[in-house]
């Protein structure tokens, strides 16, 4: 059994970030983070509990901007040169972009989401890149109207793969409304605070998570251990 949790950073702004950071120092747990933009909070991370994957945004390309695919992740390729990993905002992916992301020297993607999945299993692309899919997110469990007594995934067997958002763990997020009340004021920490849930919610399930024994790693892990393998 192992535990892999990543991070889709998600523009969020340092302070929501740095929120989200302090809880894995402390706790000690790897983390995989898919950066969106450049920040100091990231440049400064110890490398052997932190890995930085990015995490474009090609939706735009949807509404009528021109730029190529490459050029959208260019610049999160120069800040972030020794990323491995890359995650799509939206998780979206196809066969031309899984091309261009090896042409770009990435070694794995990580955005098919098969929630509550009890049979993660990593696969081989035909360019040389893994995929590692992953079967737990913060906003689809509040989606699914779940509770955030627990992550309804069995820990005690299998690969489970769990994504996580600054802002989410920021407001402790247990509904949609909640977030969608807040997401206003997404770039002001100091009013998003005053939408944060009390109860039970994304904040709370993580740090329970990040109490448990379990065998965490990170996503370049899972890549070198699957490497071994083939």
């Amino acid at each position: 059994m192992k535990v892999a949790i990543t991070i889709d950073v998600d523009w969020a702004p340092d302070k929501v970030l740095e929120h989200t950071l302090k809880l894995f120092s402390k706790a000690g747990v790897p983390c995989t983070i898919f950066a969106t933009h450049r920040t100091s909070l990231l440049s400064g991370l110890d490398q052997k509990q932190f890995e930085i994957g990015v995490h474009p945004n090609f939706n735009p390309l949807f509404d009528g901007d021109k730029r190529h695919p490459v050029d959208v992740v260019a610049p999160l390729r120069e800040a972030f040169p020794g990323a491995m990993g890359i995650r799509s905002h939206s998780s979206l992916v196809s066969n031309v972009l899984v091309e261009m992301f090896g042409e770009m020297g990435f070694q794995y993607e990580s955005n098919i989401c098969l929630p509550y999945s009890k049979k993660l299993e990593v696969l081989p692309l035909w360019n040389g890149m893994m995929r590692i899919p992953f079967n737990w997110e913060d906003y689809l469990h509040f989606s699914f109207g779940k509770s955030f007594r627990d992550a309804d995934l069995d820990f005690s067997e299998g690969l489970h793969i769990l994504n996580f958002h600054p802002v989410h763990i920021f407001l402790n997020t247990e509904t949609r409304e909640r977030y969608e009340g807040a997401r206003p004021f997404y770039q002001d920490p100091e009013h998003l605070y005053g939408y944060r849930n009390l109860g039970r919610g994304t904040a709370t399930l993580l740090e329970g998570l990040l109490m448990k024994n379990y065998p965490f790693v990170k996503l370049e892990d899972i890549f070198h251990e699957q490497k071994v393998e083939i």
